[in-house]
This record gives structure tokens, sequence and C-alpha cells, in this order.
């Protein structure tokens, strides 16, 4: 940073960021912002300062422009920089401590470790609470930033930012992916801004970001239970998960989907009759694992014969018995006899079970399919994810 630059920073804008006047006071922020973004010693400089604000000030435009810069900093210099920057602050700092031990008797060390113990750091760092445990400091990053996502002042600053970190390949967080997918999808968030740049991140992850693919895999199966558990209350109760499990995979390649069905079946075997079972039995079908390994279609042709054995829903049964002859059709010709007749067996089976129910039902009932949601309802227009403050 030149020394021009340097002078106004210090002369004019540093006093215009404690001002009572909120305009002045945004203005100097955002300005203070964009000389961080010039220089890397700045942004380790006032990363915390930044964090103070959006925790203290009480001006909307303030909190959400000191939330954005944040998020650029991170954008521009990664968050392994910072979290070097304080482990190289902390090292020093054990270092000087060890130090200055050595020089005092026993009476003077004890009276050193009482004062210290009296002496609480967390208000005037924000991120520097956690500072004792073994947390690291992209850790305490990523709980901030789920305390953003809940905040519905800074929630569509907080979900743009996220998803241009991860897009960026500068965070990679399963449990922040799964907020973004079910901020997404909330009937809570209808309307909302964050819909149109989460929906556009979700379009752009492509089949060759490796990295971006396994955060997906890895955010898949408790992104549905969060789903099928959450309470009555909450408006997560309004998602289709077999939607929901249409999106995310929409987002994988074939080859992501086979150890995810495997899965999805061990899960289903584990709990069979809650809601979160039944789900994936519907689920099931969608993987898209005909085409792919040999052993991972007989493991799965397997697991679906025990699912059905251990069901007693009659429409359960039958779904999974048409899924199964799917798949026994996949099999080699020499293995697959075997399978083709249990598939058979099955259906026997399954009918006689239907007809019996059959004779049960209510003659005039009837129940109308439900429709499906729209994934993208409405065209995203695009836009680009790398914009910086404005």
């Amino acid at each position: 940073v030149e020394p021009t630059l340097t002078g106004l920073l210090e002369n004019v804008v540093m006093s215009g960021v404690v001002s009572h006047n909120e305009i002045v006071r945004h203005l100097s922020v955002k300005a203070l912002g964009l000389s961080c973004i010039l220089s890397k010693t700045l942004a380790k400089k006032y990363l915390v300062f930044f964090l103070q604000v959006v925790m203290v000030d009480n001006f909307a435009e303030i909190l959400e422009t000191s939330l954005k810069v944040i998020f650029d900093l991170f954008l521009v210099f990664g968050i392994e920089t910072f979290a070097e920057d304080e482990q190289k602050k902390k090292k020093e700092a054990e270092e000087s401590k060890n130090s200055t031990d050595a020089m005092l008797d026993d009476e003077a060390i004890l009276s050193s470790k009482l004062e210290s113990t009296s002496v609480k750091g967390d208000d005037e760092n924000p991120i520097a609470g956690l500072a004792d445990q073994e947390e690291s400091f992209s850790d305490r990053i990523i709980a901030k930033f789920k305390e953003f996502l809940d905040d519905e002042v800074l929630r569509s600053v907080a979900a743009e930012g996220i998803a241009k970190l991860i897009y960026n390949g500068r965070l990679q967080d399963p449990q922040l992916f799964s907020r973004l997918v079910l901020l997404w999808w909330s009937p809570a968030t209808e309307g909302d801004v964050l819909r149109h740049s989460v929906g556009m991140f979700f379009s752009r992850i492509g089949p060759k970001n490796v990295d971006m693919l396994e955060m997906v895999e890895q955010a898949f199966f408790p992104t549905l239970q969060t789903v099928c558990d959450a309470p009555s209350t909450s408006p997560l109760q309004e998602i289709n998960p077999v939607n929901l499990a249409e999106l995310l995979l929409s987002l994988l390649p074939g080859r992501h989907q086979e150890q995810l069905s495997i899965t999805a079946c061990n899960e289903i075997i584990l709990r069979p009759s809650s809601k979160y079972g039944r789900a994936l039995v519907k689920i099931l079908p969608l993987f898209d694992i005909l085409h792919g390994d040999v052993a991972n279609l007989k493991l799965v042709h397997s697991l679906v014969n025990q699912i059905i054995d251990e069901v007693d829903a009659v429409s359960t049964k039958k779904s999974l018995t048409s899924y199964l002859s799917k798949v026994a059709l996949f099999l080699p010709n020499e293995a697959s006899q075997d399978e083709m007749d249990d598939v058979e067996d099955k259906e026997n089976q399954t009918a006689t079970e239907n007809n019996v129910s059959a004779g049960k039902l209510v003659e005039g009932s009837s129940e109308k399919p439900s429709r499906r949601k729209a994934l993208f309802a409405n065209p995203i227009q695009p836009v680009d994810l790398l914009d910086t403050i404005t």
C-alpha cells in the first residue's frame, strides 16, 4: 500500500469507523475493507475488527458490508493465510511465556497463573473464545459462518459468501453445504435473494471438481435425514425428500452414485419403518447404478432382497421388486439366472399379498399421485459470483 493511502487510512478512515453517524461509519468500513483487499498485511490486521463490527453494530447496511468484506478477504487470501498467522502468534506467545517463566521463582509463577486465569479475552476477540481448545482456526470460522446463516439479517449475505468460497475451492465443508441446500429449498426463504445466488452455485457444480463432488456425497444422507427428522413445527417438514434427493443426485455423475446406493440400502435395513427409511425406499431407484460396476450391482441386488424380506408394506415391496428386476437385467447372463428366479418369487409373493390387501380396501377409494416440484421452477439468470463489495 502506498504511503499516501496509508496516511489517509490512518487519519481519515479509522476516525470514520468510530463515528456516530451511520452513513460516515458505513463508508469508512467499506473503504477499510477495500484497503484490506489490496494488502495481506492490512487484511490480517483488521480481520478481527470486521468480525467485531458484525457482532456489535446495529445498522443493517454496516453489518452486511462488514460480512461481505470478511468473505472477500477469505476469497482473495484464503482462510489458511489467517490460520497460519494465528498459529505463528500463538507459538511466539508460548515461547515468550516459557522464557518469562524460566526467570520467575515458584511464588511468582503461581501468582502469574492466577492473574492470567482472571483475564478473559472473549470480548476483545470474537474468534478467540476457543483459543485454548484443540479446535483449529478454520473450525472456529466455520462455526461463525453457521451463526451467520441463522441470522435473518445476515443470512443472504452469508449464504452467497459461503457459496463463493466453496465454488472457488477456498472452503470444503459438507455441513455448510447441507445448510445451503436446506436454506435454498426451505419455504422460509421463499422470495429471498439467497435462492438466486445459491441456485447459480448449484448450477455451476461440474463433474471435474472432485473435491466438490466428494463434499456433495458426504452431505447427501445428513441432509435427507435432517428433513425427515425435522419437527412438525419446522418449515423443513414441507420439503419432499424425494425431490431433494433428485437435486443432489443431479449434481453427481453416475460413478459417484454407486456407493451412495449401497449406503442407502444399509440405512433402510437399519431404519425400515421410519420416515427416513421409507423415503430412501422411494429414492433408491433414482441412483444411476445400472451401468456401473458388476460387483456393486450384485451387492445392491442382495441388499434389496434383504430389505424386501424385512419390510411389511405391500406397496413398498412392489416398488422394490420392480427395482430388483431392473438390477437383475444388468447382471452378467451366467450370474443372473438365480437373481431372476429370486425376482420372480418376490413378484409372485408381492402379487399374492397385493390381492389380499385389495380385498380390504374400501370400495371407491382412490389416491391421486402427488406432483413433484420442479428443481428450478424459475429460470436462473447468470450472475458473476466473484463480485466484490458494491
